[in-house]
């Protein structure tokens, strides 16, 4: 069963049974292994709406944001982009929807051609998808660096001449020089000082709002994904374990590796810091070579130990199941208000 989408509006991006596979880099048997590092995943991400997609290093964020963009190939399903199959189509309507999509990346240094100043960085998905031409380019380009909060004298700077924030700020600026209707934010400020940190989260939410954007919204914190977010989901091991809405998912996370997050997020508050209870999860994350069978969550679940280790959990794969409160959680034996070890919320 599908996770829910938002209720409100007409989903942009369809994700249908997603699965994204790679070679390792070791051999068995004289063939490479197979990773699989987005396992059967479905997501509809409204027009409008901003998700929150959140999970541990390693789970496959990224793999599933860029293969909602064809940046990855699929091994199988499909992705739906305002009606469009991404992975098919002619090269004329193809060239169509990339426009309409674009990604901001982690590495803000590393994303940006260092031979090249910001304004001919910008200015070349303007020149190549044809959106303006002659010196309309120039003001464009002078536009865009000031609504991003950059001085448009700027434009004849390499990036070596900024700092990690303002070319993070460029990035933001050449993925909005395409004028596009979806981005997505792969982890775009975790390689930033703290400092500035809120500093681009809130031209990010900023412009979602005044250019009416669809985010996904990629993080492993999750005090930045409840800032920015519509919608959260949860993805652990390639699969998306919980999906829903952020005040209830907060509130009430029905999944324990849900728990488990929110538990290690520090709460301002020193009294609500030291009454609560901690879940600390055992081990690291499985190898996507060779996950667990059943539910992938079981070998490091508190839950499954205090059940006794129930066969279901290593026999089973939890299907997606709607719980209410907008809320659908992949797991046999989900939380409940009363049961959840995520102690108080974060504030």
């Amino acid at each position: 069963m599908s996770p829910p989408p938002a209720e409100s509006a007409t989903s942009l991006v369809d994700v249908r049974d997603v699965r994204v596979q790679f070679r390792g880099r070791g051999r068995q048997g004289g063939k490479r292994p197979l990773i699989t590092a987005v396992d059967g995943v479905d997501l509809r991400i409204a027009r409008g709406e901003t998700l929150g997609l959140v999970g541990e290093s390693g789970c496959g964020k990224s793999t599933l944001g860029r293969a909602m963009i064809g940046l990855r190939d699929l091994a199988s399903g499909s992705v739906v982009f305002d009606g469009h199959a991404i992975s098919s189509g002619t090269s004329r309507r193809m060239r169509n929807l990339r426009r309409r999509m674009q990604i901001v990346f982690q590495d803000p240094t590393g994303s940006l051609n260092p031979r090249m100043t910001v304004g001919a960085t910008i200015a070349e998905p303007i020149r190549a998808f044809g959106l303006r031409s002659g010196r309309e380019v120039e003001a464009r380009v002078a536009e865009l660096l000031v609504q991003v909060g950059l001085d448009a004298g700027m434009a004849h700077r390499y990036p070596h001449e900024f700092s990690g924030g303002q070319c993070q700020r460029v990035a933001i600026a050449r993925a909005l020089a395409a004028e596009p209707e979806f981005i997505v934010c792969d982890e775009p400020i975790s390689a930033l000082d703290v400092s500035i940190q809120a500093q681009i989260l809130n031209l990010l939410v900023g412009l979602r709002d005044e250019l009416s954007l669809t985010l996904l919204f990629i993080s492993h914190d999750l005090a930045v994904v409840r800032r920015i977010s519509t919608r959260i989901a949860v993805m652990y091991l390639g699969n998306i374990v919980e999906i829903g809405d952020r005040q209830s998912l907060y509130a009430h996370p029905a999944h324990p590796y849900t728990s488990a997050l929110l538990s290690s997020v520090p709460i301002p508050d020193p009294t609500i810091e030291r009454g609560r209870t901690r879940v600390l999860l055992k081990g690291d994350l499985p190898s996507p070579e060779s996950p667990p069978a059943g539910c992938v969550f079981h070998t490091r679940c508190w839950k499954f130990q205090a059940l006794d280790q129930p066969d279901v959990c290593r026999t089973a794969r939890p299907p997606i199941t709607n719980v209410g409160d907008g809320q659908a959680v992949a797991c046999h034996f989900p939380l409940t208000a009363d049961t959840a070890r995520s102690g108080s919320s974060p504030r």
